[in-house]
C-alpha cells in the first residue's frame, strides 16, 4: 500500500509538471478537535509526511486564553545553549555566555520599547540560564545590562575557569551601565552554580562594581585567588556560599597590598584622593563609595601546602563604609578579617562600621611566618563583634591586633565569645576605645617571650574598658596558668579593668607606672 501511495504521488507530480520531491507549500495536519499544527518545511517521502521545523507551531497554555507561537515561548527564558554553549570543560564558552547576556538585554529593550520605568532606572535583562553540565570559560564575561546568571544548582552546573590570555583578570565582570546619577546600576545576580579554578588563574572569579542590590548566593568556588570582589556600590549581598580551597599566597610574608590577590572576599571603594564628590567633608555623593555589604551564612576554607601562606578570608579596606557579617566561618585561613585604610584621605573615608555576629575564624601558621591573625585592623572607625570565636590551630603571634598608624582610629567592642591560643599576647591594642564585655581569653603567650604573656596589652591607647571578662580558663577543662590577664603600659590612659575573673592565671593585671598611670584603674579582679 505504501509503495502504491508513493507511485500515486509521483504520478500526480508528473502531471502537474513538478519535480517529484520539490519543496511543497506549507501543509497542515488536523486531528479531531485539537489545535492545528504547522510544519514549516513539509516533505512526503515513502508515504510519510514530516517537517524539519515546527518552531512556528501555535498552542494555548493550559488555563490561558492567548495562543502563541512556540518560538515566542522559547524566548521567554534566555538559555546559554541557544547561543552556542557546550557543556564541556575544555571548550571556551566565553563568546556563548556573552552572546546570551547581550541577547537577554536586547530582548527586554525591544519588548519595552526602550522605556525606563521609573525614569532613569535600569533596564534589566532577566535571567540567563546555564543548564546542568560543566562549562569551560576563559573570560571575561561582561554584564551589558542587569542580568541574573543562574545555574541548576552548585552540584549540577559547574564553571571550569581554564587557562588563557585573561591572566590575572576577571571571570564574571558584573559592571553594567550606570543609571542612577552615574553612580549605580541595580539588581544583578549570580547564583546556583559552582566555579572551579582549573587553569591556575590568579585573578577574580566574580567582581561586582558600582552595583546596588546585587546578589551572590548558593555559590561554590574552588581554588580561587579571589572568589568575590565588591567595589563601590551599596547594599549588596553574599550569602549561602562555600568558598573552598582558596589559593595560597604566592610569597610568604607578603607585604601590604600584595596579599589582596589571595583573598576570598574583598570589599572596598575609593575617595579618589579628594576628587569632586569624594572629599573628606562630602563623601556621600562619591560614585566610588562602598556601603552596606551583607555577608551571611557561609564558609571559607584555604589551601595548605606547608610552604606557602594560606589565603586571607575577608579583606575590607578604603572607603568601605558599612559591612554586616553573620554566621560565617573561616577555616585554616591566613587572616580571618583584615581591615586596613592605606590610601584614603581621612578617617571618615576608612572602614566605618563593621558589625560581626557569630563570626568564627580558625587561622593556620604552618608556613611559620607568624603573620596570621583572626582579626587585624588598622585605621578604622568602629568594629563590633558579638559571640565571635577566634582560634589559631597553629599559633601565630597574636589573635587580634588593633592599630592606628595614620589616623586617630578606634572603637572596638567585643561581647561574649572566645579568643584562644597565641605565641604572644592574644590581643594587642594600639588603637583607642577598646571595650570587652564578657567572653573568655585563654592560652595566650605560648612562645618564649615572657614579657608578652598577656591576654590583652594596651600600648599607647586610651579610653578602654575590660569588664566581666574571664581569663586563663574556660570552665570546661581548659586552663593556661602561664599567662596574665591585662597589661596597661605607661603610655596608655583612661583604661578601666573591672570585675574580671582571673582564676588560674599566673598573676593579676598590671598598670605600668608613669605620668598617665593615675588615669587607669584595676578593681574587683577575682584571682589569680
Amino acid at each position: 500500500m505504501v509503495k502504491k501511495l508513493g507511485l500515486m504521488i509521483l504520478g500526480l507530480a508528473t502531471l502537474l509538471g513538478m519535480p517529484a520531491f520539490a519543496q511543497m507549500p506549507e501543509a497542515s495536519i488536523s486531528s479531531g478537535s485539537g489545535d492545528t499544527h504547522y510544519l514549516a518545511r513539509p516533505h512526503i517521502i515513502g508515504g510519510s509526511i514530516w517537517g524539519t521545523d515546527e518552531s512556528n507551531g501555535i498552542a494555548t497554555a493550559s488555563g490561558s486564553t492567548i495562543r502563541r507561537e512556540n518560538s515566542d515561548r522559547y524566548t521567554d527564558e534566555t538559555n546559554v545553549l541557544d547561543y552556542g554553549a557546550k557543556p564541556s570543560p575544555s571548550f571556551d564558552n566565553t563568546a556563548a555566555f556573552q552572546s546570551a547576556i547581550d541577547a537577554a538585554c536586547n530582548k527586554v529593550r525591544k519588548s519595552s520599547g526602550g522605556t525606563y520605568v521609573p525614569q532613569g532606572s535600569d533596564l534589566a535583562g532577566g535571567d540567563v540560564f546555564v543548564p546542568q553540565g560543566t562549562y569551560g570559560l576563559i573570560g571575561p564575561v561582561n554584564w551589558t545590562c542587569a542580568v541574573r546568571l543562574r545555574g541548576a544548582g552548585p552540584g549540577t552546573t559547574k564553571i571550569a575557569w581554564i587557562a588563557g590570555p585573561n591572566r590575572q583578570g576577571i571571570l564574571f565582570n558584573m559592571l553594567a551601565p550606570l543609571t542612577d546619577s552615574n553612580r549605580y546600576w541595580y539588581n544583578g545576580a549570580i547564583h546556583d552554580l559552582n566555579i572551579a579554578n582549573i587553569g591556575s588563574q590568579p585573578g577574580t572569579m566574580i567582581r561586582i562594581a558600582h552595583c546596588a542590590q546585587c546578589d551572590i548566593y548558593n555559590i561554590m568556588t574552588w581554588g580561587a585567588y579571589r572568589s568575590v570582589v565588591v567595589f563601590a556600590g551599596m547594599f549588596n549581598h553574599i550569602h549561602d556560599f562555600q568558598f573552598q580551597q582558596g589559593h595560597e599566597q604566592v610569597v610568604n610574608g607578603a607585604p601590604n597590598d600584595t596579599e589582596t590577590l589571595s583573598t576570598a572576599i574583598e570589599f572596598f571603594g575609593s575617595d579618589n584622593k579628594g576628587a569632586p564628590g569624594c572629599t573628606a567633608s562630602d563623601n556621600g555623593n562619591c560614585p566610588t563609595r562602598a556601603d552596606g555589604l551583607s555577608i551571611f551564612d557561609g564558609t571559607i576554607t584555604a589551601a595548605l601546602d606547608g610552604h606557602h601562606e594560606a589565603t586571607d578570608c575577608i579583606f575590607v579596606h578604603d572607603f568601605a563604609a558599612t559591612m554586616w557579617l553573620k554566621n560565617v566561618a573561616c577555616a585554616q585561613t591566613r587572616n580571618g578579617l583584615n581591615v586596613r585604610c592605606d590610601h584614603s584621605t581621612a578617617i571618615n573615608n576608612c572602614p566605618q562600621f563593621l558589625d560581626l555576629d557569630r563570626f568564627e575564624t580558625e587561622t593556620n601558621n604552618t608556613a611559620g611566618t607568624n603573620t596570621t591573625y583572626n582579626l587585624t585592623a588598622d585605621n578604622f572607625g568602629h568594629i563590633e563583634c558579638r559571640a565571635c570565636e577566634f582560634y589559631q590551630s597553629q599559633a601565630g603571634d597574636h589573635n587580634v591586633v588593633l592599630s592606628a598608624t595614620r589616623f586617630s582610629a578606634g572603637n572596638f567592642q567585643w561581647f561574649g565569645g572566645k579568643i584562644q591560643k597565641a605565641l604572644k599576647s592574644c590581643i594587642v591594642a594600639y588603637a583607642s576605645g577598646v571595650q570587652f564585655f564578657g567572653g573568655e581569653i585563654l592560652d595566650c603567650g605560648q612562645g618564649r617571650d615572657l614579657s608578652e604573656r598577656w591576654g590583652i596589652q594596651f600600648i599607647g591607647s586610651t579610653n578602654n574598658s575590660i569588664i566581666g571578662t574571664q581569663f586563663c580558663h574556660d570552665g570546661v577543662g581548659g586552663t593556661s596558668g602561664t599567662m596574665r590577664p591585662v597589661m596597661i603600659d605607661r603610655g596608655s590612659s583612661y583604661t578601666i579593668v573591672n570585675s574580671d575573673n582571673v582564676h588560674n592565671c599566673a598573676g593579676p593585671s598590671q598598670i605600668f607606672t608613669g605620668p598617665l598611670a593615675k588615669t587607669n584603674s584595676i578593681v574587683n579582679e577575682v584571682g589569680p
